[in-house]
């Protein structure tokens, strides 16, 4: 039952995470605030992801949505996550990415922090 395939649902959650987080599920030591909108995730391997929030408006435009996705493909390998509070949340596992992500938020107006 377990491996039941159904067209009832979403597909599960575990499908669009990030491989650095789909490999330390449930193994993360720390978090860390570098900065106003940043926190940087460790891991029991050591393995390390930063998450950077950013403020957006409560509805979207389509273009603003396609800016949104347009960063976290260059910089995050497209991975991002909406919060319940209306902000979005690009996850970096690659730590070289984290400053060219950062003036490219500014570059677009995109208030980091959330």
């Amino acid at each position: 039952m377990a491996e039941r395939i159904t067209d009832i649902g979403p597909p599960h959650y575990s499908k669009f995470l990030p491989p650095v987080i789909k490999d330390n599920y449930g193994k993360w030591v720390s978090h860390e605030i570098i900065e106003p909108g940043v926190l940087k995730h460790v891991a029991e391997s050591g393995a390390e992801i930063y998450s950077v929030r950013v403020a957006s408006p409560r509805i979207l435009t389509t273009l603003q949505a396609r800016d949104i996705c347009e960063v976290a493909d260059k910089y995050c390998g497209g991975y991002l996550r909406f919060t319940s509070r209306h902000n979005f949340e690009l996850l970096v596992s690659d730590k070289a990415q984290l400053e060219p992500l950062k003036a490219e938020l500014v570059k677009r107006g995109m208030p980091k922090g959330g």
